[in-house]
């Protein structure tokens, strides 16, 4: 949603006080998070890549909230609409990071929604990378680095692999997925792991 809106990604967004309880609950149940806090202001690049490598789900309810005008209800909707949009019949989202457990998707659903994803050239660069630098801010001294979830893309993994372009891990409790894209002997391809 980020990206077919157009927007600006080099646009500041401030994170609202009103999202604290949402901070600590992602804490207080082991959400992943880079620490981001109330009162900070953070690019909408860097919530993306915040988002996709180490899978920050603080960074996914400050994109919701500003999106949204405030309103996570509204931003979930917008999602349900768009996977609709997309052809996607087995989706259901129920909060903006996927920590709820009535978030549910199939193999197909999340085929289709990387599919997409991955014609959007800052989504398929930052979903290939293996780190990134956060900037400093005001509630951040110094620059500081935020890693990838998905091995397949980093060269000091066993698991990389060079034709993997890019992708999106998830996990819930024993939950794991992951969706990426390779490209080998000139075939581009999608692969979903649900499990």
């Amino acid at each position: 949603l980020v990206l077919e809106s157009g927007a600006d990604l080099n646009e500041s967004i401030p994170i609202p006080d009103s999202l604290t309880p949402e901070f600590q609950a992602i804490r207080a149940n082991r959400g992943h998070t880079i620490g981001l806090q109330a009162g900070e202001t953070v690019r909408r690049i860097d919530m993306l890549y915040a988002m996709l490598l180490p899978s920050a789900n603080e960074a996914a309810y400050i994109v919701a909230d500003y999106m949204s005008g405030s309103s996570i209800d509204n931003f979930v909707a917008m999602m349900n609409d768009e996977a609709a949009r997309i052809g996607c019949t087995g989706t259901t989202f129920t909060d903006p990071c996927g920590l709820d457990p009535g978030n549910v998707t199939t193999a197909r659903d999340a085929y289709l929604l990387v599919r997409v994803a991955m014609g959007y050239d800052a989504f398929a660069q930052a979903a290939g990378e293996e780190s990134y630098q956060m900037p400093a801010s005001t509630k951040h001294d110094s620059p500081y680095t935020i890693l990838t979830s998905d091995k397949l893309v980093s060269p000091s993994s066993n698991y990389y692999r060079s034709y993997t372009k890019g992708g999106k891990t998830g996990s819930l409790d024993d939950w794991q997925n992951f969706a990426g894209w390779h490209t080998q002997d000139g075939e581009t391809y999608v692969s979903v792991e649900v499990g």
